[in-house]
């Protein structure tokens, strides 16, 4: 059986040490194309945060399957990484590194007309954790229930679902800080829409207020979710 596709999520942050021009120099034109040259790496996009926290910036690499990262080309560019990317990765403040698989079959096609190459514009993510014992139930409340609903929220275009992998190691200064936190939850979701204006909709207050869905949201250890807007995005 052929492993899942898989997600590479990047959130960061710049820091006093290095400007934002710098940074947005040096990821969108040295770091994203070196590793969109490679087959398995099918799409990058970049995002940054419209709702005030922190970290600020957001990369997400789907990715053929989360094996590829451990092979030739992606596992020998650390070693052949150029002086100003050693640079850019030392002086950051936080880089902080997960991989998730794929939840398939995806419940709900994307909409009508969803193009790969221009996602979003608007992304929220939300991370959950719940008990063991309710992993079922909340996997059905997306299946059966959730994401349907979300479809038919005007300005929805896709929702995805991910079970983590691997987090860590972060890098920058405050990767301890990351570190102490603990794992990361278990299960993302990624929400892509055409612009904020469908947050204030009747029928996503309804999507976001069922009595499956609240119970969910009480019985969760970890709730949390952010926005963000596109800054950019790649694809083959």
């Amino acid at each position: 059986m052929s492993p899942p596709p898989g997600l590479l999520c990047v959130p960061g942050e710049v820091g006093p040490n290095l400007t934002e021009d710098e940074f947005n120099d040096w990821y969108d034109n040295e770091h994203v194309p070196l590793r969109m040259a490679i087959p398995s790496i099918l799409t990058t996009s970049r995002w940054v945060a419209v709702d005030g926290k922190r970290p600020h910036h957001l990369a997400l690499y789907d990715l053929e399957s989360c094996e590829v990262l451990q092979q030739p080309p992606y596992n020998t560019l650390a070693s052949t990484a150029s002086e100003r990317e050693r640079h850019v990765q030392r002086n950051l403040q936080l880089l902080d590194r997960r991989t998730y698989d794929l939840i398939e079959p995806s419940v709900v096609p994307p909409a009508a007309g969803y193009d790969e190459s221009a996602p979003g514009p608007i992304l929220i993510t939300m991370e959950i954790e719940v008990k063991p014992e309710l992993e079922d139930e909340l996997n059905r409340w997306y299946r059966d229930e959730h994401i349907a609903l979300l479809a038919k929220v005007p300005g929805w275009r896709r929702t995805r679902r991910f079970i983590i992998r691997e987090a860590g190691p972060a890098k920058g200064s405050d990767a301890a800080e990351v570190t102490a936190r603990g794992k990361k939850p278990k299960y993302l979701a990624v929400h892509e829409w055409q612009s904020t204006a469908s947050f204030d909709t009747q029928e996503l207050k309804h999507a976001t207020s069922t009595t499956w869905r609240m119970k969910m949201f009480e019985s969760a250890e970890t709730w949390h979710g952010r926005t963000y807007k596109l800054w950019k995005a790649w694809a083959k």
